[in-house]
């Protein structure tokens, strides 16, 4: 599994020239998924004792790993939806003039 993730990339071309946005990421969910179950059964293992520490850790990341790249898609997602809204002239002359 190690090796697997030393070779993953997060793609994060330009988008519209302002920020940068993740891309491809349905590959990496599917290898978080199968190595979350893979580790997960690993703790049943009766043969985990002289691993169980790293298994533990290594779970934990994977799991934090999963949570940050599903709120990141997320977020991501609405801010597309809305960054067309914000870049609007009339709704940043109205925005500038209420922070005044």
């Amino acid at each position: 599994m190690f090796a697997i993730w030393e070779s993953i990339n997060f793609e994060l071309p330009s988008y519209k020239e302002t920020t940068h946005i993740i891309k491809g990421c349905d590959k990496i969910q599917e290898i978080l998924d199968e190595h979350i179950i893979n580790t997960q059964a690993m703790q049943f293992s009766p043969f985990k004792k002289p691993f169980e520490n790293e298994i533990i850790s290594w779970n934990e990341q994977l799991k934090l790993m999963s949570d940050v790249l599903e709120e990141w898609i997320k977020c991501q997602g609405q801010w597309m939806y809305l960054q067309p809204i914000f870049d609007s002239p009339d709704i940043a002359k109205r925005i500038d003039n209420h922070l005044k």
